[in-house]
């Protein structure tokens, strides 16, 4: 943890929109961690916004800059984060943990932690990456999620939220030493073994038509790679690709 430059906010709108204004304003230094337990208008993908009760969840941003790796490859980076958001949870959760294609994290069918990533590239390097992540730690009521979970639901524990943040960026921080010394593709087929409905037949939503398929992988560009039922292959990006629980 002495890394990373955890500052605390007593509450937040969104950290992801503090990072990423501040790191625009004045360069900050990587590892920099804009953290709250009271954050009042997370982003989630697109016009998603995530549901939190004051102080009992964990709601952070952290900076990375990936200077070694080619904006080509940038998708890497949401295995990464996805992976360690997950070896954090098996810790306490040992069966059930999965990745939902692109990046948030469920158990079972309900979803503990949601993720935002934003990469800043400039010319032809990726200067910064904004990684946003929510997780439901001691939360046992939800109004506006439509399939929450939380670790205290999950286990009956109340947990201290800095320890679950402190293990949530080391292994953040261990997935993204990985990334520097493993071949890329060793993380994405680690990545494609968690990953939520793989190689399963199930119902989607694809360009809003309903449709049965299996996903099958995610693609270098980090669209997924799907077949359906006639033996058509495809493949397609996040806004034409929806879940149905």
């Amino acid at each position: 943890m002495d890394l990373f430059n955890v500052i605390e906010l007593p509450q937040a709108v969104s950290t992801q929109t503090v990072l990423t204004e501040q790191d625009g304003r004045q360069p900050l230094d990587e590892f920099t961690v804009i953290y709250t337990s009271n954050q009042t208008g997370g982003r989630g993908q697109g016009s998603n916004v995530w549901e939190s009760e004051k102080g009992k969840n964990i709601s952070f941003s952290l900076l990375l800059r990936p200077q070694f790796i080619a904006p080509s490859d940038q998708y890497i980076l949401t295995q990464m984060a996805s992976l360690g958001v997950y070896s954090s949870l098996v810790k306490y959760v040992p069966q059930g943990v999965k990745i939902k294609w692109p990046n948030d994290v469920y158990v079972g069918q309900k979803k503990i932690c949601g993720m935002l990533i934003q990469n800043k590239i400039i010319g032809n390097e990726l200067s910064a990456v904004y990684i946003g992540i929510g997780l439901n730690v001691n939360q046992m009521e939800f109004t506006l999620a439509p399939n929450p979970t939380s670790l205290k639901l999950l286990t009956g524990r109340t947990f201290d939220l800095k320890t679950v943040l402190n293990e949530v960026l080391d292994n953040i921080l261990f997935r993204y030493n990985q990334i520097k010394t493993m071949p890329h593709e060793s993380i994405k087929q680690e990545y494609l073994s968690h990953l939520l409905f793989k190689d399963e037949w199930r119902e989607y939503l694809y360009k809003g038509k309903r449709i049965k398929a299996k996903i099958v992988s995610v693609n270098g560009f980090g669209h997924v790679v799907f077949e359906q039922l006639n033996g058509t292959a495809g493949t397609c990006e996040l806004k034409q690709w929806q879940f149905i629980f």
